[in-house]
């Protein structure tokens, strides 16, 4: 059809044909018998779901959904989701859900964000440039019934990026950090099983986010030399590097100390590691949990264009480092004498409610609202 009006219409007319029939076809769905189901929604992969939204679906017993298919969607695939979103009794998301702009739920229903990152670190939403509008923003998320939130304090700092209500930030911790909490020492085995030869090292994992200019993804320049590095490192010490998604593109190449594992679950390799390295990602909050010491390499720090809701670098639970040359000087420090103490005051302050159940917390609540 899209094919179709392109060639007998001008562009101008072909939007307000399109959003005539997309209005139409909500129209439609609403009238449709409301399913007492949970619609898990996820754009953060194709075909699964990931940790966070994986661990409240295994543990729902009820009636259950799963759409899991990244941006962007066809026409065929957009006329689907409306229809699940608007015969579903509760829809459970963990980023952000673009639909929202353009449709209204209905009575009844409710909508649960299970945000994938913990903590309030770094800004984003209404508080982060984006290539959105404020108006796109704020329709994205007005909607949300509850947002869970890792602590009391960080409930703020949602409520003023996704620009709803502070009492709709619930404190009930983030499912994914249940398994954490309880496998911890099965995951780090886990590596070691199938890594035999990283027993008996010193293993520094490398945790770098992506970068952005002008809302547009940008390949980070990390400033380190390794080939260097791994000349410098003890024949028992090994750097994993272990790359955001967004990062599809190698930060260095091969040496037989320095391996990239990207493929090999976070979570796992920051059970195993015995320091973790990195800049402005929310993998802090799984190092701080397992009480593994962190170093922040941001030789960009002073220039990075998202922002912080800690004060930066000050909050931080651990040393930070601008200086490439520095950093396998710092975390062999880091290792030797761990900041315990600046660990356990970030984590009281940003992860109090994750306690290994939160996900029997965000299950219940999902209960109330299809039992009422």
């Amino acid at each position: 059809m899209k094919t179709l009006l392109k060639k007998l219409f001008p562009p101008k007319v072909r939007r307000k044909i399109m959003d005539f029939l997309n209005h139409f076809w909500c129209f439609i769905c609403r009238m449709m018998p409301l399913q007492n189901r949970v619609l898990f929604f996820t754009v953060r992969a194709d075909g699964k779901l990931l940790d966070n939204a994986q661990a409240v679906y295994d543990a729902f017993d009820g009636e259950k959904f799963v759409f899991a298919k990244m941006y962007p969607h066809s026409a065929k695939m957009r006329m689907q989701v409306i229809k699940l979103l608007l015969t579903s009794k509760v829809i459970v998301t963990d980023d952000y859900l673009r639909y929202m702009r353009a449709i209204r739920l209905r009575k009844g229903q409710k909508l649960f964000q299970i945000w994938h990152a913990c903590g309030a670190f770094k800004k984003f939403g209404l508080d982060a440039p984006s290539k959105l509008s404020e108006a796109e923003e704020r329709a994205t998320h007005s909607q949300y019934d509850a947002v869970a939130v890792t602590a009391e304090k960080c409930g703020k700092s949602f409520a003023h990026a996704f620009g709803i209500s502070e009492d709709k930030c619930l404190p009930i911790g983030l499912p994914r950090t249940d398994k954490l909490i309880k496998d911890a020492p099965e995951m780090r085995e886990s590596i070691f099983e199938k890594y035999p030869e990283f027993r008996n090292k010193k293993i520094y994992l490398y945790c770098p986010t992506f970068r952005e200019k002008d809302g547009k993804y940008i390949q980070l320049e990390t400033g380190v030399d390794f080939a260097k590095m791994s000349a410098d490192m003890d024949e028992d010490e090994l750097l994993i590097i272990r790359r955001h998604p967004l990062m599809d593109y190698k930060l260095c190449g091969e040496f037989g100390n320095i391996i990239d594992l990207t493929g090999e679950s976070t979570l796992a390799l920051t059970a195993a590691c015995d320091v973790m390295i990195t800049d402005y990602s929310s993998v802090i909050y799984d190092a701080c949990l397992l009480d593994v010491p962190m170093v922040f390499y941001c030789p960009d720090y002073r220039k990075y264009e998202r922002g912080f809701y800690l004060n930066f670098p000050d909050d931080l639970p651990g040393e930070l480092v601008t200086d490439g040359n520095m950093l396998l000087d710092t975390v062999r420090r880091t290792k030797e004498n761990p900041p315990a103490d600046r660990i356990e005051k970030f984590r009281s302050e940003q992860m109090e409610a994750c306690d290994g159940h939160a996900t029997e917390r965000a299950v219940k609540l999902i209960k109330r609202w299809l039992k009422h």
